[in-house]
Formats: structure tokens, C-alpha cells, sequence
């Protein structure tokens, strides 16, 4: 494991991390990071905020792994922690919207348990990454049964409207990506991601910035709503997660915060649910879905037909065309476009 690029804890195969450090990964995976250290920063960044939301986080990432384990789950995604977000999620996403009684302390282990094997069963059977789909489909089934297991609700009210102030908006939003709306959390947070990748820090900071003025200036949303970080952090789960996932390519990140952004107003419209982190994860999906469809739609030229541009095979053929200014070297094409790589699946 490195920090900053130096490496601190020895390296291991995947497939042979040994549990404590499975579990610690899956805290960094909150944000698409494999790293003990921005572990440490996120746990952290939930504790300032609030010590029982810290207390369920902890639950649920440590019995979503153990669960993963009981199951047989994947070993190599277990040793990148994957087993163990989903259920961390849930109990950040319990202490967030319930108000906290004996009824929640019962259910956050027991729903970490259900989305851990949820998140088995989805890496099995899903043929795309399952990002934060376990927690999602789950939370959904929950809400509208909360009441018959006894959880109440905790009334947030509706946003205010203050001047927007995009520093606090950034911030803001990334914090919010842990359900944290306070502003050390988001230093924090950025912070934890720094330690593991200075570019993907920009990057959730970018997608953050981008999600800020689209609700500002785009949809009209109230200054509340963009400076608490509701707006932004779909945007800034997806721009990290299409940077890491799909290619290393500022482009795409900007199009997944844009779209996740969009999505995410839609469904906080629509759907009878919380939203949550919807929006990151469809968006991530309709951008695979279009790489993979991209060359269906683009194909190559078949084999063995001319070149478009290929020369003339007599001069004489073509009438003399007066010489441009400038070089005549044409471009080659690995100048005009290059691919980020598509490494590290979730």
C-alpha cells in the first residue's frame, strides 16, 4: 500500500489479504479507493460528524465482510474490500435518515448482513460492476416497511434559501458521498482520497464543482441545496468512478457529473424512495453500456477495402491543387486520440 506514492505496508496478493486489512479497504471503497490509510481519513470524516453514524459505519463494513467471507465470496474482490462498502453505506444511510432508538441499533447489523450477502449475490450474477447497487435495492426495499419494524423517519425538511457559496459546495459534496454535511468531513474526505491518488481527489472535487453550477445556474436549486453537498455528490461519486473504472479521462468524468447530476434531480423528483446514490450508479452504467455499444455502432472498416484517404495512384489523375501554408506531415491518428486504461473493476 503506498501514500502519496511511498509505499507504508507491505504488499500482498489479492487474494491472500488477510481480513483485517479486507475490512479496512472497504471503508476506502466509498470512494473507489484499495488503501488503509484513506480508510483511516473516512472513518474519521464520519465520526466529526456524528459518533453513531461512526459507531454504524463501523458495523456495517466489518459484517458485510465477514458475511462476504462466510459466503465464499470472491477472494480477489474481497481482498480490494469490495465486500464490505455496500453494507457500510446502509449503516451510514440508517444513522442518516432514522432517528436513532433500540429499533435502529437492531436493524443496522442486521442489514449489514443482508446487503453483504446481497452484494455476493450481485458479483456473482451482475454482469457490470455492482458499485452501490446492494445498498441502493435494499435501502429501497426497506422504506416503505420502515414503520412495521419500527423506525421513524426523521423529518429534514426543505432547503433554504442562502446565497450559493461553491468553496462551501464542494466541500459540501464530498462529505455528503459518506452522508456527512459538514465541512471538516469534506476536507477530510478529499483529504483520504489525496493519500491514495492526488488525481482522483481533483477529480471528486471537479465533479463536485461541476454538479454546483448545473444546479445553480441549470435547474434553479435553492442555495441550501447546493451548499449542503445534496446536489454534488452523485457527481462526485461518478466522476471518480468513471475516472477509475472506465478510463483515466477528465472528458467522461465531466460527463458522468453532469448526467449523475440530472439523474439524480430526476429521481429525487420522482421516485416515492430517497434517491441516494442513484444517479452515480446509473450514470457509470449507461457509460459502460455505451463503450460497449460504441463499436457496434462505429465499426471499423472490413478488412481489405480501400483506405478512405488513401494516395491517388497517378498524379496525373488529380488536377494540381495549389500548396497550403504549414506543414504537409499528416497527423497520425494515435495523435489525434488515445484511450485511458480500464483497470480495477467493482
Amino acid at each position: 500500500m503506498t501514500v502519496l506514492d511511498r509505499h507504508v505496508l507491505p504488499d500482498v496478493a489479492l487474494d491472500e489479504a488477510p481480513l483485517w486489512r479486507q475490512i479496512i479497504r472497504g471503508f476506502s471503497q466509498c470512494a473507489f479507493q484499495c488503501n488503509e490509510f484513506t480508510a483511516l481519513f473516512f472513518i474519521a470524516a464520519v465520526f466529526v460528524h456524528s459518533w453513531h453514524m461512526g459507531v454504524f459505519y463501523i458495523i456495517g463494513v466489518v459484517l458485510g465482510t465477514l458475511t462476504a467471507r462466510l459466503l465464499r465470496g470472491d477472494r480477489t474482490l474481497a481482498g480490494l474490500g469490495l465486500f464490505g462498502f455496500n453494507s457500510g453505506l446502509m449503516g451510514l444511510a440508517l444513522g442518516n435518515f432514522f432517528v436513532t432508538n433500540t429499533a435502529l441499533w437492531i436493524a443496522v447489523p442486521i442489514l449489514a448482513i443482508i446487503v453483504g450477502a446481497v452484494t455476493v449475490a450481485a458479483a456473482r450474477w451482475l454482469p457490470v460492476p455492482f458499485l452501490a447497487a446492494p445498498f441502493i435495492a435494499t435501502f429501497w426495499v426497506l422504506w416503505p416497511i420502515r414503520s412495521g419494524v419500527g423506525l421513524t423517519a426523521i423529518n429534514l425538511g426543505a432547503f433554504g434559501h442562502s446565497q450559493v457559496n461553491y468553496f462551501l459546495a464542494i466541500l459540501h459534496g464530498a462529505g455528503s458521498a459518506l452522508f456527512c454535511i459538514t465541512t471538516l468531513s469534506g476536507v477530510l474526505f478529499l483529504l483520504g482520497i489525496l493519500v491514495a491518488n492526488w488525481r482522483h481527489s481533483v477529480v471528486a472535487a471537479m465533479g463536485a464543482l461541476v454538479a454546483a453550477l448545473l444546479a445553480s445556474h441549470a435547474f434553479g436549486s435553492s442555495g441550501d441545496a447546493v451548499n449542503s453537498g445534496f446536489a454534488g455528490f452523485n457527481a462526485v461519486l461518478a466522476a471518480v468512478a468513471t475516472y477509475e473504472l472506465v478510463a483515466a479521462d477528465l472528458r467522461l468524468a465531466v460527463l458522468a457529473a453532469i448526467m449523475s447530476t440530472w439523474i439524480f434531480a430526476f429521481m429525487n423528483v420522482n421516485y416515492p424512495s430517497p434517491a441516494l446514490a442513484s444517479g452515480f450508479v446509473i450514470t457509470v452504467w449507461v457509460i459502460m453500456f455505451l463503450g460497449w455499444f460504441n463499436p457496434k455502432f462505429n465499426p471499423a472498416a472490413p478488412p481489405g477495402e480501400p483506405e478512405l484517404e488513401s494516395e491517388p495512384e497517378s498524379a496525373a489523375a488529380q488536377p494540381p491543387v495549389p500548396p497550403l501554408p504549414g506543414p504537409r506531415t499528416p497527423e497520425s491518428p494515435s495523435d489525434v486520440m488515445s484511450h485511458g486504461r480500464t483497470d480495477r473493476p467493482q
